[in-house]
């Protein structure tokens, strides 16, 4: 029989190896942060529309900063867009600036700070996974673009002979192609730079998980998909154009709100 000692043993939080345990990463508060999850949440189709509303939120909180974040990569795109030679290397580094947004995203969204070097944070963390994931994005891009070309080919040579009517008829069966042959490509890479950044998932199984994730979750990406366009087309025709200056940095939110209901065990649209 043991001894009433051994019975009040403190059990040892130490690992056999004598090293700490592994505990889950918590704020500066002692709550844990997001974790995330083996598979993905299948979420209602109306939390489509609260990823642009907690996007929303998120930016209000600190709109001057997130303005000034959306203006200096809206100007960093269109440098890098139209200045010779730095057109060929920017789209490398596009989603670099995503992925350090999306920091900026989560450290706001647990209690820390937003800062301006939020922009810029992915290239001293997460440089070549997020290079490498555009490559495979790219090859992707180029691999789905090969059968539309031939079946696009095909299609205006024979449009040619025919009358208006199967004109229009063939324009809309090619615009219906294009979406069905792009969208798998927009699946894998949505929730990628995210999984990436917060998680430090390789690309290629970040791709994988992005592209599961989607297709769980057809139906509020399909009201997400409905609904923002609308929310963007009323946003620039009232304000002029200059509603793209709020909308540009709140789209790119979306991708963290949307990570977080569906990726992790603190979904933003149960709250």
């Amino acid at each position: 029989m043991s001894s009433l000692n051994d019975s009040l043993n403190p059990i040892s939080l130490q690992k056999p190896n004598g090293q700490p345990p592994n505990l889950p990463p918590m704020d500066e508060y002692g709550n844990l942060l997001p974790q995330l999850l083996a598979e993905p949440r299948v979420c209602q189709a109306g939390w489509g529309v609260n990823w642009i509303t907690k996007a929303f939120a998120i930016f209000k909180d600190q709109f001057l900063l997130w303005l000034a974040i959306g203006v200096a990569y809206l100007i960093i795109a269109v440098i890098g867009s139209s200045v010779p030679v730095v057109n060929f290397i920017f789209p490398f580094i596009s989603f670099v600036f995503v992925g350090g947004i999306i920091k900026g995203c989560a450290d706001q969204a647990t209690g820390r700070e937003l800062k301006f070097d939020h922009l810029f944070s992915a290239f001293n963390t997460h440089l070549m996974p997020l290079i490498i994931l555009f490559v495979l994005y790219l090859v992707a891009m180029i691999v789905m673009m090969i059968p539309m070309l031939i079946v696009f080919g095909s299609m205006f040579a024979s449009l040619a002979q025919e009358s208006s009517n199967v004109a229009i008829v063939g324009i809309v069966i090619g615009t219906l192609l294009v979406f069905l042959l792009l969208f798998p490509v927009l699946m894998a890479i949505w929730f990628a730079p995210a999984l990436i950044v917060l998680h430090d998932i390789e690309p290629v199984r970040a791709m994988k998980m992005s592209f599961k994730g989607c297709l769980k979750n057809i139906l509020p990406f399909l009201v997400f998909w409905i609904v923002a366009p609308i929310i963007m087309i009323l946003a620039v025709i009232f304000t002029l154009g200059l509603g793209l200056l709020v909308l540009l940095p709140i789209g790119m939110i979306t991708y963290y709100t949307s990570y977080r209901d569906v990726w992790t065990d603190q979904p933003l649209s149960a709250a």
